[in-house]
């Protein structure tokens, strides 16, 4: 369905029905993702996801905002897709700007920065540090945890907490090398779990045969040696990208002599089967191929760093999964430095306009001209400008700025307020990804809060259009293509990644700079610092240490409803 008739009809649904035809074209919004629907994109160990419909819950009205106020706000009366100021173009006279008071850091604009700040992503369940290695000893009070007098220490790569002491329960959370929790004092069995269960502080079971070590005092760390995820940082790894196909990774440190026999037995592979991934398990891989290489990964094939060793006078490089590869085999990756834009003033601070491709701007020629000539003005790539209102010069619409000067329409991204849809209440964080714009704007009930550039799937249908909710957040999480994808990829704890709908997400994307352009699986691309910004921003928070979440699950309230929009 166009997009201008979409908005039509939610425009009407709100006027005549009272918003119940805008809960059908939200509706009907999620079924238009293309031939066959929704197609799986970057997987994970996480699935079956689903669109929640856009039922009428009522709002709330106690509801109160991190962000200084606003969530009592009005919402948009002219329906989904209008700008705040109620002209779609842009060329209404703009309503008086206000800034609220008493903003946190992470809501103060820096015209340099974009933000100066991360919203939190723990939700101080316990007094441990944010660092990720909470000892979980108190919560102020110390009441909540008379229950939980034990510590645990979390010795293996990945535990799961399971909702019920069951290892076929669903998962609630997961937690990493290095989580400190606090447990009960006594095991409970059962749930094909032989070592038993101990109940975890605030919520959730984990069974002991999954790698944790209890004690009445909190264990030490020393035989931890991996690096806790920097929380407040853009990425919380050190990230790497492979260079040449058939690169090796060990499982110990090798000798020269097993380094030779692994390269030469990568290259005769190549030599007969290209870019075709060899097989991991020993028995499907040519026997030339010595023991202790755990697998070959292929160039722009990511990992991520926790260490750096010699041996033979040759250093290498300790993934986060244990694993060695040669230095030079490997070139570090930060991501681009792109920042989207805090939004203090609310609605007032909207629309913003993006320069997504570098076009160089034209002038009429003479006034009323269809004639363009070069203005001489050439806005960078990914800047903001100025642009007042839209026109059309011959048969192109284009943007144009109070001096006259004029972009084509497909060169600039423009993040606009939306209506509310139903079923997301007054007091709710939610997100609204624009395809045709390329833009994601949040929102604290009708409030928005922040905007930037995203980058979305290749592909219609990729990314489902429709009003989904998170189904599960993650400090990082490993993903790798599917079989029915032409180019393949394999990348290690993609940072902030919040899955909406199967195997599609909201991630950082450290591996490319495109933002505002088209270019995904299907997921959600988000520049590293504006995907740490809105992980905080979403909810539910993680409990203090935990390294994922599972909303709707073992007591957390709903995810964060996801909007997507043609």
């Amino acid at each position: 369905m166009p997009h201008k008739y979409t908005r039509l009809i939610e425009i009407l649904g709100s006027m005549a029905l009272g918003g119940a035809l805008v809960a059908i074209g939200y509706e009907l919004g999620a079924t238009r993702g293309g031939p066959g629907g929704s197609a799986p994109a970057e997987a994970d160990e996480d699935s079956g996801g689903q669109i929640l419909g856009a039922a009428g819950e009522g709002a709330d009205p106690e509801g109160s905002s991190p962000y200084g106020g606003g969530a009592g706000e009005s919402a948009d009366p002219e329906g989904a897709g209008v700008r705040a100021d109620g002209d779609e173009d842009g060329q209404g006279e703009p309503a008086k700007k206000t800034v609220r008071a008493d903003l946190p850091e992470w809501m103060k604009a820096d015209p340099a920065e974009g933000y100066l700040g991360f919203p939190p992503i723990f939700d101080g369940s316990s007094d441990g540090s944010s660092d990720g290695s909470s000892d979980g000893s108190s919560d102020g009070s110390g009441d909540a945890l008379a229950d939980y007098p034990k510590h645990g220490l979390v010795t293996s790569p990945a535990v799961v907490l399971r909702e019920r002491t069951d290892l076929e329960a669903p998962i609630i959370g997961i937690l990493r090398a290095g989580s400190r929790v606090r447990v009960d004092a006594e095991l409970s069995f059962g749930g094909h779990c032989t070592k038993g269960w101990h109940r975890v502080y605030p919520r959730g079971w984990i069974c002991l045969q999954a790698g944790i070590k209890i004690a009445d005092d909190p264990p030490d760390d020393g035989i931890i040696n991996v690096p806790k995820p920097r929380i407040d940082d853009s990425l919380p790894y050190d990230y790497w990208r492979v260079n040449h196909d058939g690169t090796p990774f060990f499982h110990r440190l090798p000798s020269f002599g097993e380094q030779d026999l692994a390269d030469e037995a990568a290259k005769a592979w190549i030599d007969e089967h290209g870019r075709e991934p060899m097989p991991t398990h020993p028995a499907q891989r040519p026997a030339e191929v010595p023991a202790v290489v755990k697998e070959y990964l292929n160039a722009a094939y990511y990992v991520t760093v926790a260490g750096e060793a010699m041996k033979s006078e040759r250093r290498f490089l300790r993934t986060l999964r244990g694993v060695y590869a040669k230095k030079y085999q490997l070139a570090q990756r930060e991501g681009s430095t792109f920042k989207g834009q805090v939004l203090p003033g609310g609605a007032d601070d909207l629309p913003l306009y993006w320069i997504v491709r570098e076009t160089g701007m034209k002038k009429r020629e003479a006034e009323g001209s269809d004639v363009l000539v070069d203005a001489d003005v050439s806005p960078a790539r990914l800047s903001l400008h100025p642009f007042k209102r839209k026109v059309v010069i011959g048969v192109h619409p284009h943007w144009e700025d109070e001096e006259g000067n004029l972009m084509r329409e497909y060169a600039v991204a423009v993040a606009a307020k939306i209506r509310r849809p139903p079923g997301v209440r007054e007091d709710e964080h939610w997100v609204h990804v624009d395809l045709s714009e390329q833009t994601l704007v949040a929102y604290e009930g009708d409030t928005p809060v922040f905007a930037t550039l995203v980058s979305t799937g290749k592909e219609p249908g990729m990314t489902p259009v429709g009003v989904h909710r998170l189904q599960s957040k993650h400090i990082a999480t490993s993903m790798r293509d599917q079989p029915i994808e032409e180019d393949a990829y394999s990348i290690e704890d993609v940072p902030w990644t919040q899955y909406f709908h199967n195997n599609v997400a909201l991630h950082g994307a450290f591996w490319h700079g495109g933002f505002g352009l088209v270019r995904s699986h299907g997921c959600v691309n988000l520049s590293p610092s504006d995907a740490r910004w809105l992980f905080g921003h979403t909810q539910p928070a993680l409990p203090d240490g935990w390294h994922s979440v599972s909303p709707g699950v073992g007591g957390f309230g709903r995810g964060s409803a996801v909007v997507i929009t043609e």
